[in-house]
């Protein structure tokens, strides 16, 4: 080793090319750095074997680097750490005197040596000193299938001096593998959120959307990360969105499907126009993504626009549609609930029941609305569709209701009378302050069949009330109590015109 190294200063150019190769096969570890220093000896010979050399060198290092980033290997990263510095140290000579030895391993290697080699690279396309190294460079990103290559030239677009921008710019012109959208979705899966946000946000202008295009069809797990970067990025909302709208001629349904809740998520000013036209789409998972996001914006004419999907022939996308053309229906019906005659209210009712299985629970909220009169609609098209036992306890709240008006229509619908809690109400009820309350109380008392609650009615024979009065006499005469008839015989010659009206 140490004849080698007096020979380096030999006059003779075989005696130095010798002592290169001695050095190179005894010290490949310092080898690196002392041949690149030998590219600049006067003797092409010597400058090629020195080449040659450093290729041999080079391949090893870089078999190992890949070894490390795809595998993991163990033995691959022991032999980089030892051999990092020293490689990193000769590749800036070797970049330096490209145009001498033309070696396009150095050049990968730069590439693949990532946040190492960035620097390098940086340095070469900046100065543009060697337009020949800097073609070789422009021309390994533009062919490269590798992801640190990938990396490279997105770090690169967003470097802030010009020429590199400008150099990342010529590398997506030149793109044009099918295979890159792929690749490209590969390295933004395995980024950290936090920089994969930041290079999308400091996006202005998407350079490699052409090959975008050019791609033959993109897989669903590209376009979603190609999505997700386009929702993330900083390109101004019209084009961006265009950008998203082309994804919606994808083959895969999966893919239509998250173009669709991209576009859902921007607020897409043309997003009700654009779920309209996927209801046409052949697959039914596009459909119903559609058809739930019109639901979401809910616009005035909703029912028309999902009504042809109550016959397609999916029974997800019928049964939403159904519940949602039904739900929108029952809204309709609740609104023009008073201008409708009694028969076609009640007949309403029950052809809209049959067709929306989730009347019940509509009619539940509605009767919790603060506005009196949408409680009161709701529980006479309770009574209409036969809902009393599926909403009792919902019912009996409203037996406390503030609204003397509700609180009498739910004592009419409620069957309280079979069971102590019900009888409990009823009586309670006896005692409302509203006629109307104590009115329909006493006919559910009368419902009830059972004679044992005459003694709680009669007291009410004496009511005040014509009405009152009327019921409870109608109440104890049918329950087989002729006090009852009575009653209604003494209201018959009462002076008062309201008493004889309702014994009548």
């Amino acid at each position: 080793v140490e004849a080698a190294r007096e020979e380096l200063l030999s006059p003779k150019e075989w005696s130095r090319r010798a002592a290169y190769q001695v050095l190179a096969t005894l010290r490949p570890r310092e080898a690196a750095s002392i041949l690149s220093r030998g590219m600049s000896d006067a003797s092409p010979v010597v400058r090629e074997s020195i080449a040659d050399s450093l290729e041999a060198l080079a391949n090893r290092y870089y078999y190992h680097l890949v070894a490390v980033r795809m595998y993991g290997d163990l033995e691959s990263r022991r032999f980089v750490d030892e051999n990092r510095a020293n490689m990193m140290e000769s590749l800036g000579p070797l970049l330096r005197t490209y145009p001498l030895h033309a070696k396009r391993v150095f050049i990968d290697l730069v590439i693949e040596s990532g946040d190492d080699g960035y620097p390098l690279v940086a340095e070469t396309l900046a100065a543009r000193t060697e337009p020949a190294t800097v073609a070789a460079f422009l021309h390994a990103l533009s062919t490269s299938i590798t992801e640190p290559a990938v990396e490279l030239i997105l770090r690169l677009s967003l470097d802030g001096r010009p020429r590199l921008a400008d150099a990342a710019a010529d590398v997506m012109r030149l793109r044009k593998d099918a295979g890159f959208p792929a690749l490209l979705a590969t390295v933004f899966s395995r980024m950290a959120p936090d920089r994969f946000d930041s290079i999308a946000r400091r996006t202005r202008e998407v350079l490699w959307w052409p090959t975008v295009e050019s791609a033959p069809d993109i897989d669903p797990f590209t376009a979603a990360k190609l999505l997700e970067f386009l929702a993330h990025s900083g390109v101004d909302a019209p084009r961006r969105d265009a950008m998203i709208l082309f994804f919606l001629n994808s083959d895969y349904a999966d893919v239509r499907v998250r173009a669709l809740a991209t576009l859902q998520s921007l607020g897409h000013p043309g997003l009700l126009q654009t779920a309209e036209t996927l209801l046409q789409d052949p697959a039914d998972d596009v459909k119903l993504a559609a058809a739930r996001t019109i639901i979401g914006i809910n616009p005035a004419n909703k029912a028309r626009i999902l009504m042809p999907l109550l016959s397609s022939g999916s029974e997800e996308v019928r049964r939403m549609a159904t519940r949602e053309v039904a739900s929108a229906s029952f809204d309709r019906y609740l609104r023009s609930f008073d201008r409708l005659p009694p028969e076609t209210r009640e007949a309403a009712a029950r052809a809209l029941a049959k067709i929306d299985r989730r009347i019940v629970d509509r009619l539940a909220e509605e009767i919790t609305a603060l506005d009196p009169e949408r409680r009161i609609r709701a529980l006479r098209v309770i009574d209409y569709v036969d809902a009393e036992t599926d909403l009792r306890q919902n019912l009996l709240a409203l037996l406390n209701d503030p609204d003397r008006r509700v609180r009498a229509t739910a004592i009419k619908i409620v069957t309280l009378t079979e069971s102590v809690e019900g009888m409990k109400h009823l009586v309670a009820a006896l005692s409302d302050p509203d006629r109307r309350v104590r009115a329909n109380a006493i006919e559910a008392f009368e419902d009830s069949g059972d004679p044992r609650v005459v003694p709680v009615l009669l007291p009410f024979l004496r009511d005040e009330d014509n009405r009152v009065r009327a019921n409870t006499a109608k109440a104890v005469w049918n329950l087989g109590n002729e006090e009852g008839k009575r009653t209604l015989q003494k209201m018959i010659d009462d002076p008062d015109e309201m008493m004889r009206l309702s014994a009548v």
